[in-house]
C-alpha cells in the first residue's frame, strides 16, 4: 500500500488538519474514514488503517483540532477553540471527507468511524454534516445525567480563570471513578485504557497523549456527548444507515456496556438497522488489547 501525510485546512481559518491517507494496492472498494478519540492522534490507529487498506479500503484520518501534528505547538494540546470548539471539530469532518472523496473516488461507498470522542463526532457529524453509506461507533457512551452540572462548572471557572485554564477539578468530575473496578486501577491511572500495560507505558510517554483538556475543551466535550444522545439525534439519522457499536464490555466510558446497550436499543426503537458486540473482559481501547483481530473481523463483516 502507499500511505501519504494528508492536509486540509480545518475549518477554523488557522490550522492544517494533519492527515494520513492508506491507499491500497488494489482497487478500492470504499472509503474509511477514522476519527480519533481524545488526548491521542490517528498515529495510534496505523495498524487497522493499514488492515483495512490491505482489505481493500482507502482509509483516512486526520489529528482533530487541538490534537497531535494539527496543534501548531505543544501549548495548543488539549485547547480547541475560544467558543464553538464541538462544532468546528463535527465540521471539520466534512471538510476532510469532502477532500479525500473527492480526489479518490466520490462514487465510492464512504463509511464513518469514530473511536471515544471521535464517537460522537461521528455521530453527530452524520447527522448533520457528511453522509456514510455505514457508520460504526466504537468506545461510546450513553446519556450522562450530570452533563448539565459539569457546562454550569465549566462556564464559571471558563470566565473566572480563562478557557485555557486546565482544572483538576473538572478533569476528576469527568474521569475519577474511571479506574475503581479495576485490580490495577490503584497503580495506572490510565488502567481503564486497556489491559496491555505496554500500550498503557507507550501512552503515558507519548507528548501526543500526555497532557490534559482546557476548560474550553472540556465543554466541547460535553457538549458532543450530550448532543449525540438526545433524543433528536437518534430520529434524525438516515434511515436505513446501517450502524455497528462495537465497545468493550469493561469499558468505563459505556458504563460497562449499559450505556452502549442503551444506544443500540434507541437506535432499535427509532427503525435503525443497527448491531451491537460487546467483547467481554476488554476495557476502552479494543483495537489495542488482545481482542484486537476479533474487532477487525467483525469490522471487516459488517463492511460486507
Amino acid at each position: 500500500m502507499n500511505v501519504l501525510n494528508y492536509s486540509v485546512p480545518s475549518v477554523d481559518g488557522v490550522h492544517d488538519l494533519a492527515g494520513k491517507v492508506y491507499l491500497p494496492d488494489k482497487s478500492p472498494v470504499g472509503i474509511l474514514h477514522v476519527l480519533h478519540g481524545m488526548t491521542e492522534h490517528i498515529a495510534r490507529y496505523d495498524r487497522f488503517m493499514r488492515e483495512m487498506a490491505e482489505a481493500g479500503y482507502i482509509t483516512c484520518g486526520y489529528d482533530h483540532l487541538g490534537h497531535g501534528n494539527t496543534a501548531a505547538d505543544p501549548s495548543e494540546l488539549g485547547f480547541i477553540a475560544e467558543k464553538g470548539g464541538d462544532d468546528l471539530l463535527l465540521r471539520d469532518v466534512k471538510a476532510f471527507s469532502d477532500a479525500v472523496r473527492g480526489e479518490y473516488g466520490k462514487n465510492l461507498p464512504y463509511v464513518l468511524m469514530g473511536h471515544s470522542m471521535g464517537s460522537f463526532i461521528a455521530r453527530l457529524a452524520a447527522e448533520k454534516y457528511v453522509k456514510p453509506h455505514k457508520l460504526i461507533i466504537m468506545g461510546t457512551g450513553g446519556p450522562n445525567p450530570i452533563a448539565g452540572v459539569g457546562l454550569a462548572l465549566i462556564g464559571i471557572i471558563k470566565a473566572c480563570k480563562g478557557p485555557r485554564h486546565i482544572s483538576p477539578f473538572i478533569d476528576n468530575m469527568a474521569f475519577g471513578g474511571y479506574n475503581k473496578r479495576f485490580d490495577d486501577g490503584a497503580s495506572d491511572p490510565r488502567a481503564w485504557l486497556t489491559k496491555d500495560g505496554g500500550v498503557r507505558e507507550r501512552y503515558a510517554n507519548d507528548p501526543f497523549c500526555n497532557y490534559k483538556f482546557t476548560v474550553s475543551a472540556m465543554g466541547d466535550l460535553i457538549r458532543l456527548t450530550k448532543n449525540a444522545n438526545r433524543g433528536a439525534w437518534f430520529k434524525s439519522l438516515p434511515q436505513g444507515l446501517p450502524i455497528l457499536l462495537v465497545s468493550g464490555h469493561d469499558d468505563p466510558v459505556g458504563d460497562f456496556g449499559k450505556g452502549v446497550e442503551t444506544v443500540c436499543e434507541r437506535l432499535q426503537k427509532a427503525g435503525h438497522p443497527v448491531t451491537c458486540r460487546l467483547y467481554s473482559g476488554y476495557r476502552h481501547e479494543i483495537l489495542n488489547d488482545a481482542c484486537h483481530d476479533r474487532v477487525v473481523a467483525d469490522i471487516l463483516d459488517f463492511l460486507k
